[in-house]
């Protein structure tokens, strides 16, 4: 058995786990402080095993299994935290943070790395994949977590939400904003939400919230720099 503390979206959470390679996964959150932990989670060889008979994990080894066992049950507390993970890649100009969403393989990270390119050191990737959103009365927050997809690009750290883009491939940049309900058919999807009904009910009123808040946009582009161009001038005027 393997046990590390880890400071993560302002919660300290007490991890007890199977293998090790989970404390070097985690590394850049690792605490020693001696906090009061917010809340702790156990993942279990059995609990392992019976993941993957249930699931299709092809040759992945017992050790990947047990950093997305991990994320979910963490993902589970969430949204009594007023707190919920998001698919998507997060990305801060000037600290104000803007995420890109998508299915899998549509070219979320591509273009967030085209921004650190083009932008300089103003633009900096706070998570790759699956950053933590928190509604709060004044804001929406956005963390960097170590669940960051294949690149591992994060940082453990947050910035307020001032703009998410659903992505699609096109020859041609163009941009449009949603309606609230146009952004829910498109981003739901992309908002992990829980078997526990009264939980997943929760995680619907904050994402409910977001949509409230925060603008939401169609992005169709290519990998150019007028990409990044397009989408940059259109969420930075509405910063």
């Amino acid at each position: 058995m393997t046990e590390v503390k880890i400071n993560l979206a302002n919660m300290i959470i007490r991890i007890q786990g199977v293998y090790d390679t989970l404390r070097e996964y985690c590394k850049e959150y690792i605490t020693t402080e001696k906090e009061i932990e917010d809340f702790s989670i156990t993942v279990t060889s059995e609990e392992i095993q019976n993941e993957r008979e249930s699931n299709e994990y092809d040759q992945k080894s017992d050790n990947y299994i047990e950093i997305i066992m991990t994320l979910l049950k963490i993902a589970d507390e969430l949204p009594d935290r007023n707190k919920f993970l998001m698919h998507g890649a997060l990305v801060a100009w000037k600290r104000a943070g803007y995420i890109f969403t998508a299915p899998s393989g549509t070219g979320k990270t591509t273009h967030v790395r085209l921004w650190e390119k083009y932008l300089g050191s103003d633009a900096e990737i706070i998570n790759g994949d699956k950053p933590i959103l928190e509604v709060k009365e004044d804001e929406i927050v956005a963390y960097g977590t170590p669940w960051a997809g294949k690149e591992r690009l994060q940082k453990n750290t947050c910035v307020p939400v001032r703009g998410i883009c659903f992505l699609r491939q096109s020859e041609i940049n163009t941009i449009h904003k949603l309606s609230k309900k146009e952004a829910l058919l498109l981003l739901l999807p992309q908002i992990y939400i829980m078997s526990d009904s009264q939980k997943a009910g929760k995680t619907l009123e904050l994402f409910s919230e977001v949509l409230e808040r925060i603008p939401i946009y169609e992005f169709r582009c290519n990998i150019s720099e007028q990409a990044v161009k397009c989408s940059f001038d259109i969420l930075t005027a509405e910063n």
